[in-house]
């Protein structure tokens, strides 16, 4: 078995030094940290295909705000429900 990385890779050295900038790129989008560290992918070469990256996550982001959003106006909504139904029961 080889050791070698497979085709169209780099190997990423293990002793390299790792900022603060770059955990945060892999916190958000590990895909993305491996396009440009371990391919060797920048947004210069590809940035059509990194705009649309940047662009889809926007759209993940904001769905995922709506849907917490809805959950409070839900959850709010069955409190005054709730309220209505115990004031209306007594």
């Amino acid at each position: 078995m080889s050791d070698a990385p497979p085709a169209g890779t780099a190997r990423v050295h293990r002793d390299r030094f790792v900022s603060a900038s770059e955990l945060a790129e892999w916190a958000y989008c590990r895909r993305a940290w491996w396009l440009r560290v371990v391919r060797g992918a920048t947004s210069e070469r590809e940035g059509e295909r990194f705009q649309a990256g940047r662009d889809a996550h926007r759209r993940h982001a904001d769905s995922l705000r709506l849907a917490r959003a809805l959950a409070v106006a839900a959850a709010l909504a069955l409190a005054a429900a709730l309220a209505v139904h115990w004031v209306l029961a007594r």
